[in-house]
Order: C-alpha cells, then structure tokens, then sequence
C-alpha cells in the first residue's frame, strides 16, 4: 500500500461521515418541520373553534326553583343591604370619618329611636363576699397538694 491509497481510504470514510452526518441533518430538519407544520394546523384549528363559538354561542337562561328564586329575592350581599333589611332603629352618624382605611360607622346614640330595655333581675351576676372567695381559694389550693 502505497501514500496515495492511505489517502484514497481516508477521503472515502471521510465522504461517508459528511454523508451520514448530512442525511441526520435533513432527518432533524424533517422532524422539526413536522412539528412546526403539526404546531401550526393546531393553532388553526384553535381559531377555527374560537370563532365557532363566538358566532355561534347562545347563552341559556336557566330555570330556577321556588326554592332558588326566594333564595336569590331575599339574599343579602352587604352589610348595607343588610341594615336597610333590618328595622334596628339606629342612625348612624355621618360626619365621623375613620381613621384607618378600614370603613366604620359609629351610631349616633342622640338619634336612637329604639329603647334599650334595662337588665333584668335573673341576668345579674351574683359574687360572693370576699372572704368566702378566700375560703374557696384556700380549699382549691388544698386540694391541689392532696392531688398530687
């Protein structure tokens, strides 16, 4: 074997190489455009769908129950609604701006128009005098020693 066909044989394997490397070239290229072309008919297919159903959407209105429609008359959103439901009697003084950002409003006590009903005897609390509290306290700490 002579220099010259050491250099045919590796011109050859390097004509192979380039070959083979060209041709997972154009296998990448292939496969890339395929997704692109599937990425694009989807795309379109999207539009196509979007604009069916902006022509041809029709919304339904739906048939509420007894139930859900005494629900949805009497339903009450805010708390405004809610104090105009109610009948309290109280008036709220306008003037007053709260300090923070949170909304408060004070009831103006001059404008009531309700009575407010004194406590009734059964409600009041009724303590013992202080040396039975003491004698309590003394039986209660007792009991805690024996315990343990």
């Amino acid at each position: 074997m002579n220099y010259t066909d050491i250099i045919y044989i590796i011109s050859i394997i390097f004509v192979l190489i380039f070959a083979i490397y060209l041709l997972s070239k154009l296998n990448i290229k292939e496969k890339y455009m395929e997704t692109v072309s599937k990425a694009n008919r989807d795309m379109e297919d999207l539009e196509k769908i979007s604009k069916n159903i902006e022509s041809d959407y029709k919304p339904v209105n739906i048939e509420l129950t007894s139930y859900e429609k005494e629900q949805e008359d009497n339903a009450i959103i805010s708390y405004d609604e809610l104090v105009k439901t109610q009948d309290s009697g109280y008036a709220y003084d306008e003037s007053y701006k709260p300090v923070s950002d949170v909304s408060v409003k004070r009831i103006d006590l001059d404008k009531i128009t309700g009575q407010i009903e004194a406590p009734q005897e059964h409600n009041k609390v009724k303590l013992l005098n202080y040396d039975k509290e003491e004698a309590f306290l003394t039986a209660l700490k007792q009991l805690q020693k024996d315990l343990m």
